[in-house]
Parts: C-alpha cells; sequence; structure tokens
C-alpha cells in the first residue's frame, strides 16, 4: 500500500495551516497538502478534505474489494464515476464520490435545442476539452464562493495519482494537448516563484475525490413523479441561466447534473421561496463564461 503519513513526520496530525511549508501547495488559487507516498504516488488533499483525511487515504476506497464492491458507479454518468461509502468515526453515512479525470481525451457533447442558437456558447463548445484537475477544482473553488445560496455543490476534497503508468493511447490522451496542459499548470503557481511546482505526468491518471451529496438527480427525480417533465426542462433553463448570471456555463448542461431533495415523509421536493434547492455536481466543463 501507498501509506501516506497523514502526520507529517510531526507524530501527530497538525492543522491544514500548521503544516510544514514543505508540504503546502498553492494551484490557481486552491491551497493543497501535497503527500507522497511510499510507492510514489501523490495525494493533494484539499483544505476541506484535510478533516476528513483519514478518509481519503487510498487503502480507504481504491484498493481491492472496498471499490469493488461498496463503489457503485453512478447511473447516467458518461465517465468512470463512483460513489463509495467510507465508515467515518465522526460522520455517518459519509461517502466519496470518486471520478477519474478525462482530460486530454476526445470530448462528445449532446447540447440542448434552446443553446444552439446561442453563438457565445457554441463557440465554447466547438472548442471544448474536459479540465484538466487541478483547474477543475479551481472553477469549482471559485463558482462555490458565488453560489451560496443559488446552488450546492461537492465539496472538492483530494487528487490521487497512482504511481502507475501508462501509455498516452492507453488513456486515450491526445499527445499535442500535453504541452499546453503542462503549460497552464504552471502558470497557475506564479504567484510565488521560489516554491516548487506541481506538474502533470502524462504517463499517469488523476482521481478527483469529491464530498457525495445526498437527493436525486431531476431526471430520477422526474421518473419517480416528484417532478412533472415541464419543471424538470424549467429548473434545467433556469439553472443554467443562474450560472450564466454568475459568470460561469457547463458545456453538457442536463438534468442528470441537477439535483433535488426529496421531502422524508411526503412525494415533495425541498423549496425554498417556491424555488427548488438545487445541487450543481458535474464539473468537468465548467467553464468561465466571461
Amino acid at each position: 500500500m501507498e501509506g501516506f503519513d497523514l502526520t507529517l513526520g510531526r507524530g501527530l496530525k497538525p492543522a491544514f495551516d500548521e503544516a510544514p511549508d514543505r508540504f503546502r501547495r498553492r494551484i490557481s488559487g486552491v491551497d493543497y497538502l501535497h503527500l507522497r507516498g511510499r510507492q510514489n504516488g501523490d495525494l493533494f488533499i484539499t483544505r476541506e478534505g484535510w478533516p476528513v483525511a483519514s478518509c481519503l487515504v487510498p487503502e480507504r476506497w481504491f484498493a481491492g474489494e472496498r471499490f469493488r464492491k461498496p463503489g457503485q458507479a453512478l447511473a447516467g454518468a458518461t465517465g468512470a464515476v463512483y460513489r463509495v461509502p467510507i465508515p467515518h468515526h465522526a460522520r455517518s453515512a459519509f461517502a466519496l464520490v470518486v471520478k477519474f479525470s478525462r482530460f486530454g481525451q476526445d470530448v462528445g457533447i449532446t447540447v440542448a435545442d434552446e443553446l444552439i442558437g446561442d453563438p457565445a456558447f457554441m463557440a465554447r463548445v466547438d472548442h471544448a476539452e474536459f479540465l484538466p484537475p487541478f483547474e477543475e477544482f479551481a472553477n469549482l473553488c471559485r463558482l462555490r464562493r458565488q453560489a451560496r445560496g443559488i446552488f450546492a455543490t461537492k465539496a472538492p476534497l483530494a487528487i490521487y495519482s497512482p504511481p502507475t503508468r501508462y501509455l498516452a493511447w492507453q488513456l486515450g490522451r491526445k499527445n499535442h494537448l500535453q504541452w499546453t496542459y503542462r503549460r497552464q499548470l504552471s502558470a497557475s503557481q506564479d504567484d510565488d516563484p521560489s516554491a516548487t511546482k506541481v506538474e502533470y505526468d502524462w504517463e499517469r491518471i488523476y482521481i478527483l475525490l469529491y464530498r457525495w451529496m445526498d437527493g436525486l438527480d431531476l431526471e430520477q427525480a422526474q421518473t419517480a413523479g416528484l417532478v412533472s417533465s415541464t419543471q424538470m426542462i424549467d429548473w434545467t433553463r433556469r439553472a443554467a441561466h443562474d450560472l450564466q448570471r454568475l459568470g460561469w456555463m457547463v458545456l453538457d448542461h442536463k438534468p442528470r447534473h441537477l439535483i433535488v431533495r426529496p421531502h422524508r415523509k411526503s412525494r415533495s421536493i425541498l423549496l425554498r421561496h417556491q424555488q427548488p434547492v438545487l445541487g450543481l455536481v458535474d464539473y468537468e466543463l465548467l467553464y468561465s463564461s466571461i
């Protein structure tokens, strides 16, 4: 096993802000603690992930039966995305979303009819690329700061890159994008020229870990009879409008990416000020619209 040391060599796990400088990384405005495993895997834990770091080490979710059996592939997901329950001594029903990054791979997007006539949106779609892992986290963190009271989002907890190496064609990556991603990642760390810089390894996979968000996606809610087809369409359109008002767009925006919360004792959806409480759950094509 990788054997990540969560005490950072101190014997007791420190607070995030008390970690030694050699573990600190700041990428696109997001702070991480960078841990190297005994087998040379890399684990980048965010400030939000550090309190549950014991649940994020790979032996808790990546290896053996724990990933294959308790882990459940998410219905409707176009990539490799799993829900994995993790026992936690203080947090009941704790679960991770384990998402394998598809950066560098071909993108296939289905565009809603009402968006086809939007030139700015279609210009983005025509040149769409899956966000690389650190940029995906950075965009989400910026959206989270803006979207309080409008959207709920999954908390970004950590990025793990196992030590196993692959050929680019095995990962489906387009080699001509390699330099572009490396340049962008380097530029995102220019705040402190003396700091150690993180680089993408084109021959390794990257796995993003999020906190699971309870609820049903809009398509599931419509199938269960909790919302009508008209509501599903209207709420999806409203969410796209709200995102754009905040300066963002999701290039493959669809009902499956929006979560609603059913009431426990009635066949209805949780509302606030007569509007659904929505969660946005897919970020690999989350781009600034400004």
